[in-house]
């Protein structure tokens, strides 16, 4: 009970500051609120787009009640992820940060965990990459780039309302799961309080959209993700480290999808912004007429996330059934590989026969 209680607290502390921020918007908008210009942008009402504040908040708030043990690690990971958190706030005020400096101040932030806190990939469960790890330097080096690129990766994938937030708060209990089957307590705090301030802020956010994560809350929370995933096995040997590759499958392999397919378009670069997320084209073709079905246009933004919530689903049970079976969490990962390609290969394919319609009305109009 006194777990949930830290969750709580972090709940209502988040709740509460993004409260705050919806009311009193006419007073900050001006450089707080997310435009509707840019190719990637599907809302229609300017937006404050500080939710990183409220979970700033619920995490401060909540750490105060941890035991000393707890303390100790949780505020040591939150100095860690300044530089994430910074660089994200910095962009979501002046929109002028551009994505590899950001980019780089994750990959900052992942370097000094390694460095403050002694934690680093020791282990891969994979041949090949366990014999690198035993020198400490690739271990560090790996950490602090596999930190970095899931901080952006998670901020990739908060393009609807709920997405990145719903997925992490999935990810997050599937840790809490194990870590409390491992006894393991001061973690299990720590994705509690994770979950309760996430949380606070969802319930503002989704289904509506009144606030958005922005890039301060999304690689905040990608940061400490990524850093869960690889301090619960370090903790705890008994669970394989391919636990947080498995459970944080989609928004990797989004990443990586996003950044061959901008590589392979002619006049484009890995940082540049496109309408072709998964999630981005489930909003077009998918989840109109699941919300038309339910006759609740307004809700298509929103079906987007519960649709590609199952990915992250999928995932984190893997994880959680998996967690001491390497063989088990790469099959988990080769699964929710094929179901993201199954279903972007079906979204892309209505979209090109959906463009291909409108050509031809166009040319032949009597028809």
């Amino acid at each position: 009970m006194l777990d949930l209680g830290y969750g709580l607290i972090a709940f209502l502390a988040s709740f509460f500051t993004a409260l705050v921020i919806v009311k009193t918007q006419k007073f900050h908008g001006f450089l707080t609120q997310d435009g509707l210009a840019g190719v990637q942008k599907i809302h229609s009402t300017a937006t404050p787009r500080i939710g990183g504040i409220a979970l700033l908040l619920g995490v401060i708030v909540a750490g105060f009640f941890l035991t000393s043990e707890a303390q100790k690690l949780w505020w040591t990971i939150c100095l860690c992820a300044v530089p994430a958190f910074g660089s994200g706030f910095i962009e979501d005020l002046t929109k002028k940060v551009g994505a590899k400096w950001r980019l780089l101040a994750t990959v900052l932030a992942g370097l000094i965990f390694c460095l403050v806190t002694g934690y680093n990939l020791e282990r891969a469960d994979i041949p090949g990459l366990d014999f690198l790890l035993t020198y400490p330097t690739f271990g560090i080096a790996l950490t602090a780039f596999t930190i970095g690129g899931v901080a952006n990766s998670l901020n990739i994938i908060d393009g609807v309302n709920g997405l990145a937030s719903g997925s992490a708060i999935i990810i997050l209990s599937g840790f809490a799961v194990l870590a409390g089957e491992s006894g393991d307590e001061a973690m299990l705090a720590i994705c509690l309080i994770m979950i309760g301030a996430i949380a606070g802020f969802f319930v503002l956010n989704f289904p509506t959209g009144k606030i958005f994560f922005g890039d301060a809350g999304a690689y905040a929370t990608g940061f400490v993700l990524a850093v869960i995933g690889i301090i619960l096995p370090l903790r705890n040997p008994e669970f394989s480290p391919l636990i947080a590759l498995l459970a944080l499958s989609y928004p990797i392999i989004e990443t990586m999808v996003s950044i061959y397919r901008r590589t392979r378009r002619e006049g484009t670069h890995p940082g540049e912004a496109d309408r072709l997320h998964l999630h981005s084209l489930v909003y077009r073709y998918r989840a109109k007429r699941l919300a038309d079905l339910l006759g609740r246009p307004n809700l298509r933004n929103a079906l987007t996330a519960v649709v590609l919530w199952s990915l992250t689903l999928v995932a984190t049970t893997f994880m959680v059934l998996g967690a001491h079976s390497p063989f088990v969490l790469l099959l988990g990962g080769a699964f929710v590989f094929w179901l993201y390609t199954l279903l972007y290969r079906r979204v892309a394919l209505l979209s090109q026969l959906r463009k291909a319609w409108r050509q031809r009305h166009r040319i032949l109009p009597g028809e």
